[in-house]
């Protein structure tokens, strides 16, 4: 048994390794490090990320269905991706399955936002008969992305008519060129008109009568001889407007080989006629001797009057004085929208581009084919036979417009076309809006340009209300 002298000295030796081993440190001189707190800190915050992630992830996949499912609007099935419309506010609303987003937009409008629930609630509703716009497009472009101008048609011998809606256009610009064609056996050229006070010029289709003096007078205006005409298409053709025949009845002349009445000249022309062509000296212009004096023409129409055939069967008397009259007779050209000036000859492929700004009327130019629309020659218009017509629309765009004619500035019915070159009339008031584009500016085209596209179903809110049919009216019917 340990006396107490044994108990001391053992206190007293555990006290001394105590102190010890305080000052001393760890063997090996290391010291002895604290567990770090911010590892567990991290650890617990990574946990948390994880759980949240996890929470966010099965929210995302479990079918949570929204408390207003059923007021009226576009549903659309989280498994299936089928849309379904209510069209009547009710508790229990029945759920018209709808074939395609046009028809939606055209019940609904192009604001409605769809609802994703799960097919189990779908499956647990009443689901009534398909509605819908069979053959209406899948989708339409939105305002941004329309192209209401710069449509370029090109056409060529042995070919159809491609028509090109793209921004920038498909077109290389021809200003100052004239093209001769044929169509259906009659001869057009196909030029630029002067500028009329702050109008645009445009460009217009002119009948060119056949004669014997035919190819003298396509020489003198710029344009290809009958040889060379470009066979195109009655649709190419009616792309232009219609300007005045370069023939006699564009020159509204009386008492033909008559004295003037008044005005008469003296010198050279005191013995002209009426319908004798006056020439002023080193290149002065042009006049055309009228019942009232001495009427100004352009170069243009003094290469056309000079190889015209008269009434009379006379050929036309050429003048030369020596300074311009200095009084003048009635204009004798009437609304004929030549050119001013001799033209120069198109050497490419044909094209029409149509211009249509909103608030104004529509016009054309006589263009050649650019990058976009295949090439400068015939090779941009493989594939399109005599007799075709091919569209070719950016993808994801399109156009809204109203059709008219050359002379209408803002009124008009209106179309939409998608971008599979298809056109489609709106029916009925405010079916633009409902497509979303009640507040873009319309512009009106002439209907001959609509008539290159694919002709598509009417689009209307009856109609997207309704069952579906093959029956449903197309554009014209």
């Amino acid at each position: 048994m340990a006396t107490k002298k044994d108990l001391v000295e053992a206190y007293s030796f555990s006290r001394r390794r105590l102190v010890t081993a305080f000052v001393s440190g760890a063997p090996g001189g290391r010291e002895v490090e604290p567990a770090r707190p911010g590892r567990t800190v991290v650890g617990g915050l990574a946990l948390a990320v994880l759980l949240a992630a996890g929470a966010a992830i099965a929210g995302v996949f479990s079918p949570r269905t929204p408390d207003d499912w059923n007021q009226p609007g576009l549903l659309i099935s989280k498994e299936t991706g089928a849309a379904y419309v209510i069209t009547k506010e009710s508790d229990d609303p029945d759920l018209r399955p709808v074939i395609n987003s046009t028809s939606a937009k055209l019940i609904l409008g192009s604001e409605a936002e769809p609802t994703l629930i799960s097919q189990d609630t779908i499956d647990d509703q009443h689901i009534g008969a398909d509605i819908g716009i069979f053959g209406a497009p899948a989708s339409l472009p939105t305002s941004s992305l329309l192209i209401d101008s710069g449509w370029t048609a090109c056409t060529g011998s042995d070919h159809g008519v491609r028509v090109t809606v793209t921004d920038p256009p498909a077109s290389t610009p021809a200003p100052g060129k004239a093209v001769t064609v044929m169509s259906g056996g009659d001869l057009y050229v196909i030029a630029q008109s002067a500028p009329v006070d702050d109008e645009e010029p445009g460009t217009y289709a002119y009948a060119v009568p056949d004669t014997d003096r035919t190819d003298g007078l396509l020489g003198e205006i710029g344009s290809q001889t009958t040889q060379s005409a470009i066979q195109v298409p009655r649709r190419w053709l009616l792309l232009f407007p219609t300007g005045g025949s370069l023939d006699w009845s564009s020159f509204d002349l009386d008492r033909l080989g008559k004295l003037p009445s008044e005005n008469r000249l003296d010198g050279p022309a005191a013995d002209a006629v009426i319908g004798d062509l006056l020439e002023v000296e080193g290149d002065g212009g042009f006049f055309l001797l009228t019942d009232s004096g001495p009427a100004t023409i352009s170069p243009f129409a003094a290469a056309v009057y000079r190889n015209i055939e008269l009434p009379n069967g006379k050929p036309v008397e050429e003048v030369t004085i020596p300074s311009v009259p200095g009084t003048y007779g009635d204009p004798i050209l009437g609304d004929v929208s030549w050119p001013a000036a001799k033209q120069e000859p198109l050497l490419s492929d044909p094209c029409a581009q149509l211009t249509a700004v909103p608030g104004e009327s529509p016009h054309v130019d006589l263009v050649g084919p650019g990058d976009a629309s295949g090439a400068t020659s015939s090779e941009g218009l493989d594939g399109v036979d005599v007799g075709d017509k091919d569209q070719v629309v950016a993808p994801g765009r399109g156009a809204y417009v109203l059709s008219g004619d050359w002379t209408d500035r803002s009124s008009g019915l209106p179309f939409v076309i998608d971008s599979k070159g298809k056109v489609y009339p709106l029916v009925g008031q405010g079916t633009a809006d409902l497509l979303g584009y009640g507040d873009h500016p319309v512009p009106v085209v002439p209907d001959t340009w609509l008539d290159l596209f694919e002709c598509g179903v009417n689009l209307s809110q009856d109609a997207a209300l309704s069952p579906p049919s093959e029956d449903d009216r197309q554009c014209g019917e």
